[in-house]
Parts: structure tokens; sequence; C-alpha cells
């Protein structure tokens, strides 16, 4: 797992994804008004991957409305600050985790062992519950 997180082709596969996800977002328009949907960006400073230092997003055009509509994103995971697949992959892996790997893990990505704990817990508790799921 710590070779594929250091793969760029990986992050480039996750930008991709996110891009076409926008794309489709904004071809769709508003959801409440159906008018034209412009850029609206905001920032993240995302730990543990690339520099990613925008999120997709879009704002209604039409005055009177100007609701924001902000695509799923395989990059940002809600308003978790490690990127999407970071907290995916090593929650996913907590379980059965030896000593070593985590101690690796954490070193490798500059985490703190109870982050990923916290993770684990989202990861079998929140995430499981949800509706994506």
């Amino acid at each position: 797992m710590e070779k594929m997180l250091q793969d760029r082709r990986v992050y480039e596969l996750l930008e991709k994804v996110d891009r076409d996800l926008a794309l489709r977002a904004q071809t769709e328009g508003c959801e409440h008004c159906g008018g034209i949907l412009h850029r609206g960006d905001y920032t993240r400073k995302p730990r543990g991957g690339p520099e990613w230092d925008k999120r997709r997003s879009f704002c209604c055009s039409r005055e009177g409305c100007r609701k924001r509509k902000t695509p799923p994103s395989v990059r940002f995971l809600g308003r978790k600050v490690y990127i999407g697949v970071v907290v995916v992959l090593v929650s996913a892996m907590m379980h059965g985790l030896s000593r070593g790997r985590v101690k690796r893990l954490c070193h490798s990505l500059g985490i703190d062992r109870r982050t990923l704990q916290h993770w684990r817990e989202w990861w079998v508790g929140t995430f499981a519950r949800g509706r994506f799921w």
C-alpha cells in the first residue's frame, strides 16, 4: 500500500475522476432552478498526498438562486483533512495490522496512531451506516 500511495499515477487518476465528476455536475446545471453553473472552487489543504489546493465546486449564475453545487470527489472525503484515498485505504487496512505496519504507516504519512484508529472507527461505523454504503 505504501508504494501505491507514492505512485504519481494514482493521484493523476484521482484528479481525472474528479474532473469528470465536476464536468457532469456542471453540465446538469443548478438542481434548484436549472440555471447555469459557474466555477466557484474553494481552497483545501489536504494532508497525506499531493498538494491539491482546490476542491471543485460551482455556483448558480441566476440572481436570487446562487445555490452552490459541490460534486462528489474521490480526492477529498467530506471534511476530513487527509485525502480520501489515504483515509479509505488505511482505514480498511487497520483491521489486522501489525504494530510494525502501523508504525511504518504513521511514519510515511506523518500521522499519529490515534488518527489511524479514528479513521478505522469512521470506516466501520459512520461509513458503513451511511447512505453511500
